[in-house]
């Protein structure tokens, strides 16, 4: 009995050594290992065979996984089998332990890679924050609940988002730099793999074509502003197109409501020097400004107002001339309110004159009248005296 299994063991351990492969054979029909009576077909051993190699393959493949060799064996193992089905059996064995073995391989290698992504990712994430706030870890600690594999992806996360975060900024320079003198992006190859510094790139590029295009429709609006303010007929240049064309039509329109604005101002203002409405001559092959100017000159109600206040301010003794704080700012306003004034003074100092004139004739006849009083009672003590 022992050393029947002595036997099997070694056989075992020899099978293990070699190629299962080259073993795996359907035994010869002429094999008399299996005693099997002349009625046995081929077919009968081969399905024999079959299901002592399967029998053997499920064991070895429980014990590959567990990495156990010969975990499911015991001391009858083999006994009730022949050497021949023993060796069909433990090449199954053998199959099935590689099998198993390698499944278990397997299994560790995806944990271990699953364990890496899932550091990295966060590493990752870590790094392009702490980068952004300016809090870049030179050490990084280890996590002391996470697994090997993990704090091992995570550094490599962290890493790799530091030096892609410093390769995104050189990338956006650039992007903004091509973006300046080119219309069409070319993103290198060294930054084109990577989709952060591609983004990068592209970020810069199209920040440089926006600030590009503003300036242009800013020139263009400019241009439109001009040629609206002076009411020319709109001419689009050529080479403003949709944006820009869009940029110079507007600045026309602004030009014109701006002209249209300072000549009813100007009308306004006319009212304070004329007191009846003129069209300007500049104005008169421009009807649609003429109605401007003119809805300005009627729109002024200040006009009376004003000169009632300059000239009683004028009028009044000791009064500095003082134009009231809405009108300071117009030179037509303020020169009226000056015209009148003046007028107010010069009334005022006719009137003092008057008045004056009037004081000194009283006072006259009253000193003679008095000198004549005190002359006639002189006299007649003269003569009482007498």
């Amino acid at each position: 009995m022992k050393k029947k299994l002595a036997v099997i063991s070694t056989a075992c351990l020899l099978i293990l050594a070699s190629d299962p492969v080259s073993s795996y054979a359907t035994p010869d029909s002429s094999s008399d290992v299996l005693d099997q009576p002349t009625s046995v077909t081929n077919e009968d051993v081969k399905a024999i065979f079959d299901s002592l190699y399967q029998e053997g393959y499920s064991l070895g493949e429980e014990d590959g996984y567990a990495e156990k060799k010969f975990d499911q064996f015991d001391q009858t193992t083999g006994l009730d089998k022949s050497s021949e089905e023993f060796t069909w059996f433990m090449m199954g064995y053998t199959v099935g332990y590689k099998k198993g073995q390698q499944q278990k391989e397997e299994e560790l290698k995806t944990e271990q890679e699953n364990e890496m992504t899932a550091g990295e990712e966060e590493g990752y994430q870590q790094g392009v924050l702490d980068y952004k706030h300016a809090t870049i870890q030179s050490e990084i600690d280890p996590f002391p609940s996470k697994s090997a594999d993990w704090n091992k992806g995570y550094v490599q996360g962290y890493k790799k988002a530091i030096s892609l975060m410093d390769l995104s900024v050189k990338a956006k320079k650039e992007g903004y730099d091509q973006g300046l003198e080119n219309d069409s992006m070319s993103v290198p190859s060294m930054y084109d793999d990577e989709d952060v510094t591609r983004q990068a790139f592209t970020e810069g590029f199209e920040t440089a074509q926006a600030e590009v295009l503003n300036q242009q429709k800013k020139q263009f609006e400019k241009q439109g502003y001009v040629q609206g303010y002076h009411d020319l007929p709109l001419e689009v240049p050529a080479e403003a197109e949709g944006e820009l064309q869009t940029a110079f039509e507007q600045g026309y329109e602004k030009g014109q409501k701006q002209k249209q604005k300072d000549v009813k101002a100007d009308g306004y203002d006319s009212a304070f020097t004329y007191q009846t409405y003129r069209a300007p001559k500049s104005l008169q092959d421009k009807p649609e400004l003429v109605k401007w100017y003119k809805a300005g000159f009627y729109s002024n109600k200040d006009v009376k107002s004003l000169q009632q206040k300059a000239y009683k301010d004028g009028w009044k003794l000791g009064k500095e001339m003082s134009v009231p704080k809405k009108y300071t700012q117009n030179k037509a306003a303020v020169a009226m309110y000056k015209k009148y004034f003046e007028q107010g003074q010069k009334k005022q100092d006719k009137t003092v004159s008057h008045i004056l004139l009037g004081s000194g004739i009283v006072l006259t006849l009253v000193a003679l009248i008095t000198l004549w009083k005190l002359r006639r009672r002189k006299n007649e003590e003269t003569t009482l005296d007498s």
